[in-house]
């Protein structure tokens, strides 16, 4: 195994279920039910954009080691942010084609290129705008071209004002003044006869909280200084049992608010506090909270003294290290912009066909058998091309 294939198993598991839930939000099928997002604050997205943000410091923090300025780096994360960019870029012109083609037959999904094709489009590729579940390559843009000047603050051992200014970027997010500069906007085009639509559905400055962290963590491992041997102290063990009950808790408090169980009013008011699209704050707590006690399971758990936690450690480890999870994270970039396909044709098809409840649960594995298809055939491409070139 390479030293850090763990972290593509890990991409790979959230690519898979942030695809069924995506998926199934069309389906409705009895088998995207079971996921692991209905019980806890936690999503697969969150944990895609750490792990991003792990692998951007492991990656361009070598390089940044080796070139420490930000101009010698500028290239790189340039080049990363335009492959990018052509990924979005070609989703978006697909959308409004295939809008366009649809016409009165178009799901719900593509309405917005039918409503403001052009201002809409144009929006979308200057990145202010986009249709269901494409907000995220956006965000990772961007992060990416902050990335050599964060990673310079860090190289410089300005590890207090880095998270000062993470912390500030999150604390501005929780104001929803972005949004509503957004709405303002949208308003004004639609008063001067217009028809505008604006907002990626993730608040940049909220999520950044998640990225920047996994990007500290990457480049403290890229710089061969990070270090997990406080866990094999004994506090962090009765640590991590309270970290346990804090899961079931909030996991519990989730399906209370999910379920409406203290009433519409009390649900109503604890979503407007904690809205996901700025990371509100319930949920990167219960983001470290699970965070905690999958670090500490990996590394501390298949020496524990109690027989289940050993299991549970084992179980973990093999799960994030399946073939198939690796796989599709060591090409997360086309499986996820696959997917966002996938997605969109499922929509399509929707629109003018209602299968059976057996139907559903066969188009549901019939999407994620696609993304490991893809995943394969891009495995498969990779070697031809390297083949070629030795």
């Amino acid at each position: 195994m390479r030293r850090f294939e763990i972290l593509d198993g890990f991409r790979g598991f959230f690519l898979i279920f942030m695809a069924v839930a995506h998926f199934n939000g069309l389906l409705g099928s009895w088998l995207g039910r079971i996921h692991h997002k209905n019980f806890g604050w936690v999503e697969d997205a969150q944990g895609f954009v750490f792990i991003s943000g792990l692998v951007a410091g492991l990656v361009y923090g070598r390089r940044f080691l080796a070139h420490p300025r930000v101009r010698d780096n500028i290239g790189l994360v340039f080049a990363r942010a335009r492959l990018l960019y052509t990924h979005q870029a070609g989703l978006i012109l697909a959308g409004l084609l295939a809008a366009l083609a649809l016409g009165a037959f178009a799901p719900i999904d593509l309405k917005p290129y039918l409503d403001a094709p052009v201002t809409f489009t144009l929006g979308s590729l200057m990145l202010v705008s986009s249709s269901a579940n494409m907000g995220i390559l956006p965000m990772y843009m961007v992060f990416i071209l902050i990335t050599p000047f964060a990673l310079k603050l860090l190289h410089r051992e300005m590890i207090a004002p880095y998270f000062a200014l993470v912390l500030l970027a999150w604390l501005g997010a929780q104001t929803s003044l972005t949004g509503k500069g957004m709405y303002a906007l949208e308003n004004f085009f639609i008063a001067e006869g217009i028809p505008a639509r604006f907002g990626l559905f993730f608040n940049m400055l909220g999520w950044q909280a998640l990225f920047f962290t996994g990007l500290f963590v990457g480049f403290r491992v890229a710089q061969g200084r990070f270090s997990l041997a406080f866990l094999d102290q004994a506090q962090y063990r009765v640590t991590f049992f309270i970290a346990v009950v804090g899961m079931a808790l909030l996991g519990i408090f989730d399906l209370v608010v999910e379920l409406r169980l203290l009433g519409d009013d009390y649900t109503a008011r604890m979503v407007a506090r904690s809205p996901r699209t700025v990371l509100g704050v319930v949920y990167p707590i219960a983001f470290l909270v699970d965070l905690f006690i999958v670090v500490w399971l990996l590394r501390n758990g298949a020496e524990d003294r109690v027989a289940l936690i050993r299991k549970v450690s084992a179980g973990m480890n093999w799960l994030f290290t399946r073939p198939a999870f690796v796989l599709l994270g060591r090409h997360s970039l086309g499986v996820f912009t696959f997917h966002i396909v996938v997605y969109y044709a499922l929509a399509s098809l929707l629109a003018v066909y209602t299968p059976s409840a057996a139907g559903r649960e066969l188009l549901l594995a019939a999407g994620i058998g696609l993304m490991f298809l893809f995943a394969l055939s891009s495995d498969w491409w990779r070697e031809r091309t390297r083949a070629a070139e030795a």
